[in-house]
């Protein structure tokens, strides 16, 4: 086949199958919802804006955020280039179906024009997706400084686009080139080693070369809403170089890394439909190619001779407890390296919410449910093997109840961590970040535990039947189908609401920073965490007291109709 021919093959089955997947939609139907949604978002957003005031403290300046902001906002630059190596080394960021694989990779067709379309769309909506949050933010910063909310918009939309760019051609690069994990590791955080310390060195207005970081003239970007200099242009030629030498090298994607991350992906989107949480954290980390370690943290512990001829009896809580320290020695080193970045990035956002503005209480929010999804792997572990659990000669609320052991001890951890952070940020607030860092943590995780635990097998008990007496394999449903997209959101927004409950802690603090607020977040808490444990351990056997009631009922009707 010739090349014009090629390119047509290409291009007719590629329209034919897109066809078939839109099926009748109008075009004119889906322009109508995005007019929809960019309506009312734009409405929001102003509102919002209007609403909060802001997103920086009275106490900084423009000079301040001129001086200062570019090797901030470098880090974010930085930590996505980091990200996209480390993609690109596990067999990412792409991902096609895997009939492109049988039909047109393995077909006499070159395997860059293939390529060429999934490696545009990825980095096309890479762009898209950081550009919109870009814009919003600059729509809040706008309303502090100088400048229109227009050009603050603008600036922040370029931003986005700019680290967007930057992650998905930097992982195409490190894909294509074969770099390996352990170099992509070593690079990532070299280049986030520099930025933070030119960072560090800016806020400290120190003098050294050192402020002249990898990413400050990207991060110079997010503010030409007010000043725009020519040597920035210098970081847009250089991503656009990036991204071309990304599309350029496209073909060189291995085929069995993209067959595998097509497969989990499709996965992926339906776990993402269902709102199963627990299968989209499992696919996340398969799509990482991440496992726990096969030799624990420390080493393997030495039993000695004595002790393997002698036998003592150990308590039921006890060995739930070593159960769940061992399974948290083998996490990988790339999940432990998240729960310090998420716990940083508590510290960070804790302490803007209470030196700034509330909109960080986001970021807040957003770090403590990623932390409780991370840190409750023995409890997850436990509900995902039902058949041991239902196996053992034990209440299964109080098997996941001590589960929750080894789960708060590394949240404490992580609140150490946090604290540390907002304590170097804002020393005056580091008496408060140390009272209240492992009670908020603790609450943030509370969220993910209740979902865990909602995901949980029904109890042999009443496994046959639904609620009203049907069949367990009936369609039957309490709820009409009208309502059944609400009731499935409504069961996702739940464990976000209940992970809420870990920010306001930082409220308090932010309107009362006393040693009897302090106190008080503390018993709150105790509480909170009493009644969920209490939750945990009666749920089974409240579940079976409601059905048996049902039940009474449905038997006592009968009765009298008879």
């Amino acid at each position: 086949m010739t090349e014009t021919n090629d390119r047509t093959a290409l291009r007719d089955l590629r329209r034919t199958r897109q066809r078939h997947r839109l099926g009748d939609t109008e075009w004119f139907d889906v322009a109508y919802r995005v007019y929809l949604f960019a309506l009312v978002g734009l409405i929001g957003v102003v509102l919002a804006s209007d609403a909060i005031g802001g997103l920086i403290g009275d106490d900084v300046t423009t000079a301040d955020l001129l001086t200062r902001g570019p090797s901030l906002l470098g880090i974010p630059v930085v930590a996505a280039i980091g990200l996209g190596l480390r993609s690109g080394a596990d067999g990412g960021p792409v991902s096609i179906e895997v009939a492109d694989v049988t039909h047109l990779l393995l077909a006499p067709i070159s395997r860059r024009r293939v390529l060429l379309r999934p490696v545009a769309q990825r980095i096309r909506s890479a762009m898209f997706a950081l550009a919109l949050p870009g814009a919003i933010v600059g729509q809040f910063v706008a309303r502090e400084v100088e400048g229109s909310r227009a050009s603050w918009a603008a600036a922040g939309a370029l931003f986005g686009a700019v680290v967007g760019a930057a992650f998905v051609s930097s992982a195409v690069l490190s894909h294509s080139l074969r770099l390996p994990r352990w170099g992509a590791t070593v690079l990532a955080a070299a280049l986030l080693g520099w930025q933070a310390a030119a960072a560090w060195a800016t806020w400290n207005e120190s003098d050294s070369a050192v402020r002249a970081g990898p990413a400050n003239l990207a991060g110079s970007l997010a503010f030409w809403g007010i000043r725009q200099r020519s040597i920035d242009l210098v970081a847009i030629a250089v991503v656009i170089a990036a991204v071309g030498a990304a599309l350029a090298l496209g073909g060189r994607l291995r085929i069995e890394p993209l067959v595998r991350r097509g497969r989990l992906v499709s996965q992926l989107r339906f776990a993402a439909t269902v709102q199963d949480l627990r299968t989209v954290v499992l696919l996340r980390r398969q799509l990482r190619a991440e496992t726990l370690r096969s030799t624990p943290w420390g080493g393997a512990p030495r039993v000695p001779v004595r002790a393997r001829f002698h036998t003592r009896t150990t308590s039921l809580h006890t060995m739930i407890w070593k159960r769940g320290f061992r399974s948290l020695r083998r996490l990988p080193a790339a999940r432990l390296g998240r729960i310090t970045a998420l716990a940083v990035a508590a510290g960070v956002s804790g302490s803007l919410a209470v030196s700034s503005s509330l909109l960080f209480l986001l970021g807040l929010l957003a770090a403590l449910f990623l932390l409780g999804m991370e840190t409750i792997e023995p409890l997850s572990q436990e509900i995902d093997r039902p058949d041991r659990t239902d196996g053992l000669p034990i209440d299964r609320g109080l098997l996941y109840a001590h589960h929750l052991v080894a789960p708060a001890a590394l949240l404490a951890a992580a609140a150490v961590i946090a604290a540390a952070t907002a304590s170097a940020i804002r020393p005056s607030d580091a008496a408060a970040a140390w009272a209240i860092a492992i009670p908020t943590l603790w609450a943030g995780a509370l969220g993910p535990v209740i979902a865990a635990v909602l995901d949980s097998s029904t109890p042999i008990a009443v496994a046959d039947t639904t609620l009203l007496g049907a069949p367990r394999d009936t369609d039957v449903s309490l709820v009409p189908p009208e309502f059944a997209g609400f009731s499935n959101a409504l069961s996702t927004f739940i464990p976000v609401a209940i992970s809420a409950i870990g920010v306001v802690p930082v409220l308090a603090m932010r309107s009362d920073p006393s040693a009897a607020t302090a106190g008080r977040i503390v018993v709150g808490v105790a509480l909170v965490g009493a009644a969920a444990v209490m939750w945990i351990l009666r749920r089974d056997r409240w579940g079976v007291k409601i059905r048996a009631f049902f039940e009474a009922g449905r038997e006592q009707k009968a009765a009298a109709t008879s």
